[in-house]
């Protein structure tokens, strides 16, 4: 596609969407580079959760164009963009509360193996499965916990939980939508220290969508920030850090150290 640049792996153009007269998505553009952690903040109603159901195909926008490696998928479904590698986490957890955490794991590894109407799998197949549902398990830290009903973890080890199901679908960039939101210090740091983990390991993209400032401000490579629907600043953690428009805006003196 003409203007497109292929060493983004997400391009958003100019994104609206309005509700009535309310324009939650006011205009918006931004870029995600590979390997990049990008962390949209803003207040409570600022539209951040709209912007994130347009990227995963929940909501279709009024106006704009979303590009994912180069691509235009402005019009494509949600369960198409999962195909493609963009893969959303909720900020409540959807889990299968009555399976184990590695049935949980197999279903999403399987849910991108579809079986063309067999309904019978063979063993190695099923092997195969929970082979790499463990493997992942095992690198979020879920091992010893593996056999459990999903409804006996903690609120923390649900949200790991939700993050390795979306790491079962295989993606390119992943969307998290307030991943500490109800956790603990501990646990946060857990789950702080899996996305670290992401970046590190796996080189992932990732736009961060999160209320915890000092979390941000630890993973993020940059920051944007959304206000009324609209982005007002977008830089390093150390420029929004600065912005005096930001400042007044959001970020107040939760980060004046």
């Amino acid at each position: 596609m003409s203007g497109t640049d292929p060493t983004l792996v997400l391009e958003i153009r100019n994104l609206v969407k309005s509700f009535g007269a309310l324009r939650a998505t006011d205009g918006v553009s931004l870029q995600v580079r590979p390997g990049e952690i990008h962390a949209l903040i803003g207040p409570n109603g600022a539209g951040k959760t709209t912007l994130v159901a347009q990227l995963s195909g929940q909501l279709k926008p009024d106006q704009g164009q979303i590009l994912f490696m180069g691509q235009d998928i402005t019009a494509v479904s949600a369960y198409a963009r999962v195909g493609l590698g963009l893969v959303r986490s909720f900020q409540i957890t959807r889990l299968f509360k009555s399976f184990s955490v590695l049935d949980n794991v197999a279903l999403a590894v399987q849910s991108r193996q579809p079986q063309r109407g067999a309904f019978w799998r063979s063993v190695a197949r099923d092997m195969a499965v929970y082979h790499q549902a463990g493997a992942i398990l095992q690198e979020v830290g879920l091992t010893q916990r593996s056999d459990e009903l999903a409804s006996a973890l903690s609120h923390g080890e649900q949200r790991v939980l939700e993050l390795a199901l979306a790491l079962a679908t295989e993606p390119k960039m992943l969307l998290l939508d307030e991943p500490m939101a109800g956790t603990g210090p501990e646990e946060s740091q857990r789950v702080v220290e899996l996305i670290e983990s992401l970046r590190r390991d796996r080189n992932m993209a990732i736009l961060l969508v999160e209320h915890d400032m000092d979390a941000v401000f630890r993973l993020a490579d940059r920051i944007s920030v959304l206000v009324n629907g609209a982005l007002i600043a977008s830089g390093t953690p150390e420029a929004i850090r600065q912005d005096t428009q930001v400042r007044a805006a959001y970020l107040g003196e939760e980060v004046t150290s």
